[in-house]
């Protein structure tokens, strides 16, 4: 108790630190062409460039290899600043670079304060003796960025007398740059076959000075642990002395409080004294929480996303730092238990096995300051917690995101799988580049892991399965072997285990989990179905038959590309030339080697692609296939997956926990395998997502015997009663059904995947009206329907093609749309609603409305119109009237582009 007191005696004493954050009146110099321009900090050097109309826009045309000499310049950035009277008292000042981007040299008033070589570390240097010492006088501050590209190619050559680390270059169709591996940058920044290449250069974090004692805080870290009878916060400080002086000591005082509910808190502090061993240090205090005092944490979904104020003080006289963050109160485990054959994988939080739906999330831009902004991140997240998602995989190949991200996914429930920036490569293992990945892992781990989102560290993203698989001709030579045990074991693992006992860590993606663990790591195929998870993708099988997909325990990435909306390329387009299929600019978009052809051949499984004059015309239609033909394939994916986690096959597979689609968003304007367009448009795929991942599903399998299998699936933790299945069996030339047939008093217990209707589907089309045994695949489909009847609702609907779309005669469908005048309570505040109704004379499949210039999304998207009518909801994102609707909305509808 008297700790207390005295400890709120020194608070009243105490200053709080006021930091001086270095934003303004940044000046950026290419020093061989003595050019100067305005910068922005954070900021970039494409960006700064663009805004200073020095180079064309970077996401027109072909510009990202136009513009791509900018990064082989040396780049100056420049500003002068001002600091106080308290600053020149302390005894120590810090200057803080929280991002370098990447490789520079730091001076202050021409003299040499460091260097940097990692963009995911910040920088702390002590400029006390450097500052000048009269208040008022002006210091200026340079940082001097040498091009990333020629340090990655001197680093290349040097390692290269020893062997070659491979890959050496992107392939060739990327537009891309060579040996991205050997530094520690974004790996995507060299480019990918998503994104085009932009090695950027800059500030791309906040700069700051902060007066010091004898240390400062670094990082404030909350572990949140659960013992039987309460909750243990163990709350970590670390500290920076800004000195390699040894065996001195320091003295203070640190208070955690917690903030519950009504007004009150749970309090502990504490003195210290440390002993400093070397430039860091840490301490740290443990607050214990009674279990009925706080509300868990859930993920999307499950509950609600309770987050608590943990308000952390530190003293060290006469300055204060005061930290505020939230914390969620969860448990979360990766089970890995025996089975018959292999083990599960799968996620329990709060002592509940959970179903991850989701996707992989790529940098929210390729210029990595524009992917710290709320502006990028937050239209992102929201769409994933929209369309029913609970987990999203920020991917090896990008960056650790910025705090705000996973503030945002803490509040949105969104569970984060976090891989370590290593992507499709091996990496080097020199004594400089592992102590730079220790620095950087250790770091990371220290900033993020108080976050109730973040569920798994994950070492790497496929490179363990590029070493079994030879994808760059390493074939059995140990030495690769060895590098990757000494990276992602030796030390990578090493680390997060002692800095963070919490959560699990994989050492790769995909991998067998503890089975690979326990085999040498690399000893087993990581593509196992029986084992930890799987990538998938398969560009020569048909994406609407789920037969060919593995039944996995966990699939963290499967994907097809499509082709974004015309509206969005028209951003990126400099000619109407440009806005063709085969068109130069098209072809520069497309990354992947056959991208073009790979669609055009899953599109051909099911649809006859009209003959092409190579017209915009053209295009539009080829756009809307490529969407349509994506959005059935993942979501027929996703189905097959979710079916199976309740069920193992003869061969043990089975018992599937997850599924994450490859990918959420995207960089630019190109063809991808997203759901969201870059601009923030919701593909097909993403409005489909909505409705394969929600709580509760109606799903099909027809197998090749011809046989359908109807399940009802729940990742509810509470049983379902008073369900009915209906069968509404439709000719492709009546609006109304030909049969009608109901199945009621279905039950389904909670969390569960389950049969509830099993039928040979040729006899049941010809037994329902639908013509001779011959002719019914074509001539009929299905509705299927699940209702609560105790509700008089419909919670799932889905649909069966019994023949592939291109062989069958679908009439022309003449769809008019209204806008009811009369608006809605808006979604967005400020906004309006509008409803919207459909009429078909025809039946009209895969109908497709595009806002044009307007704001806005649509309660649902890409859908058929039944029965002649159907009512969605506009969601106005700005003021718009029913007038300016009907004249800047229109519509597609397969009949439109389909030729048979």
């Amino acid at each position: 108790m008297l700790k207390n007191v005295c400890f709120l005696v020194l608070i009243v004493l105490a200053s709080q630190i006021e930091s001086l954050l270095l934003h303004d009146g940044w000046i950026g110099v290419i020093k061989s062409k003595e050019q100067s321009f305005p910068a922005t900090v954070p900021g970039g050097i494409y960006t700064d460039l663009e805004k200073a109309q020095i180079i064309p826009k970077n996401f027109k045309g072909s510009n990202d290899v136009k513009n791509r000499w900018v990064v082989n310049e040396t780049v100056i950035y420049f500003t002068n600043f001002e600091v106080t009277e308290e600053f020149l008292k302390a005894p120590k000042i810090a200057l803080i670079f929280h991002g370098l981007d990447t490789f520079s040299t730091i001076f202050l008033n021409d003299e040499y304060i460091g260097t940097s070589d990692n963009m995911f570390v910040k920088y702390n240097f002590n400029v006390k003796k450097h500052l000048k010492k009269e208040v008022n006088s002006t210091n200026k501050l340079e940082v001097h960025f040498a091009s990333p590209l020629k340090i990655s190619e001197m680093f290349y050559d040097k390692q290269k007398l020893n062997y070659e680390v491979v890959p050496k270059c992107t392939p060739e169709k990327y537009n891309g740059e060579c040996h991205v591996n050997h530094i520690r940058k974004m790996q995507a920044s060299f480019s990918w076959d998503w994104g085009p290449a932009f090695p950027s250069i800059g500030i791309w974090k906040d700069v700051e000075l902060i007066p010091v004692t004898d240390a400062y805080v670094t990082e404030i870290t909350a572990d949140v642990v659960k013992r039987n009878s309460h909750w243990e916060i163990n709350v970590g400080v670390f500290f920076d002395t800004l000195s390699y002086e040894r065996d001195f000591t320091f003295n203070g005082v640190l208070q955690s409080v917690l903030e519950l509910d009504d007004g009150k808190s749970i309090t502990n502090s504490t003195e210290f004294s440390l002993s400093v061993k070397w430039k860091y240090s840490n301490i740290s205090l443990t607050l214990q929480v009674p279990l009925e005092s706080v509300m868990l944490w859930w993920p999307n979904g499950y509950g609600d996303q309770k987050l608590y104020n943990l308000i952390t003080y530190v003293q060290i006289v006469p300055y204060e730092t005061k930290s505020m963050k939230k914390i969620g109160f969860r448990t979360i485990e990766l089970i890995q238990d025996p089975l018959d054959e292999g083990l599960t994988f799968y996620f329990r939080v709060n002592n509940l096995p959970i179903f991850a739906k989701g996707s992989n999330y790529i940098p929210g831009s390729i210029f990595p300051e524009l992917s710290t902004r709320r502006e990028t991140i937050l239209p992102l997240l929201t769409s994933a917690k929209e369309a029913n998602m609970n987990i999203l995989r920020v991917w090896g190949g990008g960056m650790y995101e910025s705090n705000l991200f996973y503030e945002l996914a803490d509040e949105l429930g969104i569970l984060i799988w976090q891989d370590f920036m290593f992507a499709c490569s091996m990496y080097p293992t020199n004594e400089d580049f592992l102590k730079s990945v220790s620095n950087e892992v250790s770091q990371n781990v220290i900033r993020l892991k108080h976050h109730a989102s973040i569920a798994l560290w994950a070492g790497n993203n496929e490179n363990e399965i590029a070493l079994y698989g030879n994808w760059y001709g390493t074939g059995n030579k140990q030495v690769y072997k060895d590098d990757y045990i000494k990276l992602y074991v030796e030390i990578i693992k090493n680390i997060v285990e002692k800095l963070d006992p919490t959560r699990s860590y994989v050492v790769s993606s995909p991998s067998n989990g503890l089975y690979s663990d326990h085999n040498g790591y690399l000893g087993t195929n990581p593509g196992s179905n029986l084992y930890g998870d799987v990538h998938y993708y398969n560009y020569l099988q048909n994406g609407w038959d789920m037969n060919h997909f593995p039944r996995a325990r966990f699939s963290s990435e499967y994907g097809f590309q499509s082709w974004p909306s015309v509206e969005t390329l028209i951003s990126a387009a400099e000619y109407d030339e440009d806005l063709k299929i085969r068109s130069d600019f098209m072809q520069h978009r497309q990354h992947l080697q056959g991208g073009d052809e790979f669609m055009k051949l899953l599109i051909e499984k099911n649809f006859i692609i009209p003959e092409s004059n190579n017209t915009r015309r053209d295009l539009e239609d080829f756009v809307y296939l490529s969407q349509i033909n994506q959005a059935v394939s993942i979501q027929m994916e996703t189905e097959f997956y979710r079916q199976g986690k309740s069920f193992l096959n003869a061969n043990g597979e089975g018992y599937t926990r997850g599924a994450l689609y490859w990918q959420l968003n995207d960089v630019w304007q190109a063809p991808s395998w997203s759901s969201i367009e870059f601009g923030g448009r919701w593909k097909m795929l993403h409005y489909f997502a909505r409705d394969f991942f929600a709580p509760v599903i109606v799903s099909s399998r027809l197998s090749l015997a011809r046989d359908l299998t109807i399940y009802i699936i729940s990742d509810l933790h509470r049983p379902l009663k008073d369900l009915s299945l209906t069968l509404n069996i439709y000719k492709w030339t009546s609006i109304i059904p030909v049969s009608i047939q109901k199945f009621p008093n279905l039950s389904l217990n909670s969390d569960e995947s389950k049969v509830v209707k099993k039928l040979w589907l040729d006899d049941f089309l010809k037994n329902n009206n639908c013509g001779i045994l011959e002719s019914v695949k074509t001539n009929c489909f299905l509705e299927i329907l699940l209702e609560n009847d105790a509700k008089d609702e419909i919670i799932g609907v889905n649909y069966v093609y019994p023949s592939p779309l291109k062989t069958i005669s679908l009439p022309p469908a003449n769809v008019k749309m209204e806008v009811n005048p009369k608006s809605l309570p808006g979604k967005m505040a400020n906004y309006s609603d509008y409803e919207i109704e459909l009429t078909s004379d025809n039946i009209a499949l895969f109908v497709w409305l595009e806002m044009g210039s307007l704001k806005g999304r649509f309660s649902e998207n890409g859908f058929h119109i039944l029965k002649g009518k159907k009512k969605i909801i506009l969601h106005a994102f700005e003021a718009m009237t029913p007038k300016e609707i009907m004249k800047h909305v229109y519509l597609k509808v397969l009949s439109d582009v389909y030729k048979p």
